[in-house]
């Protein structure tokens, strides 16, 4: 009885052993099938270099992975960059993984190069209050272009357009509006017309809303599967986050006119190495933002010029016309440093540095140099001073007669000098002794013969 009790009880915990183990392999094999989830990224601001590359790597990820159902991408953008911006759509086109491009949140635009994004996508969705289009090419600051020019960028973009609306079945001729007729278009606007698939107030409802939705991939079509679904973060690289930085039109600004007066200084005063490192360090960091921005080469010649300008003014201070010309290329091609006009939509406003910053550090910088030529000017009057005053009781030559202005040779300086006192002027060859200066004509009195 005792024998038959204890092979039960053997039984029974064998069996939950055995129980437990398979719910929990069950349970890891369901959890590896159901993981998959989304990759999210939020774009705000301009459409850079950096943009397209964190894009790319983030498409190149997803596709390398059997867990991610879908790549969302939040956009709240002004416009941006041509190349940048075919390369994005590119990106997007040929992507395994279906792309969600999400203008959002209220308030914000998909303006410019935006469109082609949002076009592209597998899904395109917008937040309510939000807008799209605008993308008329325009000059680097603003102004309209000329006719063949404007011509030529509308065709392109256009064609691109074109090509995007033909691949994902959407309105040709709404979306080539926004280019020959800067036409933009509300969230319900686009709804209607068929440029977006899809008005929703946020990602989490968006997600569910578009579940079920059938796209198509290279690899053929695709039935979305993003209810309940956990989004994950994709981050940028420390890389991507530096550049992103000093894309900024107005540090990269700051970092350029940082390192072109530290060289400046260094320039004007040798031997301070801080001067020297500081400039090469920030214009380094400066060209590194250029990068990722259109420079016009133009005008950072203008900068760099305007700095030249002020050296020779402390070099040989006078009436200022070299500081007035610094100031002037400095401001022209701080204003003019960063456009192009071969995005459509591209505004000086993207890129453009902000008028204020130009303003307030071309105050200071003024400021800085009048003050500076102020201490140069002087030591050197101290120096002339402390030069004239040892004059005073030296012998001199007589080069010119003295009636009553004359020249007189001091050491292996030539004086202009009259006579302090009303006796017969000395001859060519005499001696004279220097009585008083004004630091440009010598006061002498003739000296008596030994």
């Amino acid at each position: 009885m005792k024998s038959s009790t204890l092979r039960t009880l053997r039984i029974a915990i064998l069996s939950s052993i055995l129980i437990l183990t398979v719910q929990m392999i069950a349970t890891a094999f369901a959890s590896d099938i159901d993981s998959k989830f989304v990759y999210k990224t939020e774009i705000r601001g301009a459409i850079q270099p950096s943009t397209a590359s964190h894009l790319e790597r983030m498409i190149n990820d997803a596709e390398a992975s059997t867990k991610v159902s879908a790549i969302l991408i939040e956009l709240n953008t002004p416009g941006g960059m041509l190349e940048p911006t075919r390369e994005i759509v590119s990106d997007i086109l040929s992507s395994e993984v279906p792309v969600i491009t999400f203008v959002s949140p209220s308030g914000a635009r998909a303006g410019s190069a935006g469109t082609f994004i949002v076009a592209a996508s597998h899904i395109a969705a917008m937040a309510p209050t939000t807008n799209i289009g605008a993308a008329t090419p325009v000059g680097a600051s603003g102004e309209e272009l000329g006719e063949t020019i404007k011509n030529k960028v509308s065709q392109d973009a256009t064609a691109l357009l074109r090509s995007i609306s033909e691949q994902r079945d959407r309105p040709s001729q709404e979306l080539e509006l926004t280019v020959t007729e800067a036409r933009s278009y509300t969230s319900s606007e686009a709804m209607e017309l068929g440029i977006i698939d899809i008005v929703s107030k946020n990602h989490t409802s968006l997600l569910e809303e578009i579940d079920g939705f059938t796209v198509s991939t290279p690899s053929g079509n695709l039935t979305m599967d993003t209810a309940d679904v956990e989004i994950q973060i994709f981050k940028r690289t420390m890389l991507e986050k530096f550049l992103d930085a000093v894309g900024d039109p107005n540090i990269t600004f700051v970092l350029l006119t940082i390192g072109s007066i530290a060289l400046t200084l260094e320039f004007i005063q040798p031997g301070i190495l801080i001067g020297a490192f500081i400039g090469i360090l920030a214009i380094s960091l400066a060209f590194a933002g250029m990068g990722q921005l259109p420079v016009n080469w133009l005008a950072v010649a203008l900068v760099f010029g305007a700095f030249v300008l002020f050296f020779i003014e402390t070099q040989a201070p006078g009436l200022g016309l070299y500081v007035a010309g610094g100031i002037i290329c400095f401001v022209i091609g701080s204003f003019l440093l960063f456009g192009n006009t071969t995005m459509p939509g591209f505004e000086r406003g993207i890129f453009g540095v902000n008028i204020w910053l130009i303003g307030i550090v071309g105050t200071i910088l003024t400021g800085s140099i009048i003050l500076t030529l102020k201490a140069l000017s002087e030591a050197v009057g101290k120096s002339m001073s402390s030069h004239t005053s040892e004059l005073i009781g030296s012998v001199g030559i007589v080069r010119t007669p003295l009636r009553p202005l004359g020249t007189v040779q001091v050491g292996s300086d030539l004086w202009s000098a009259e006579m302090q006192d009303d006796r017969p002027s000395p001859d060519i060859g005499d001696f004279v002794i220097v009585k008083d200066t004004d630091g440009i004509k010598l006061s002498v009195l003739k000296k008596d013969r030994d």
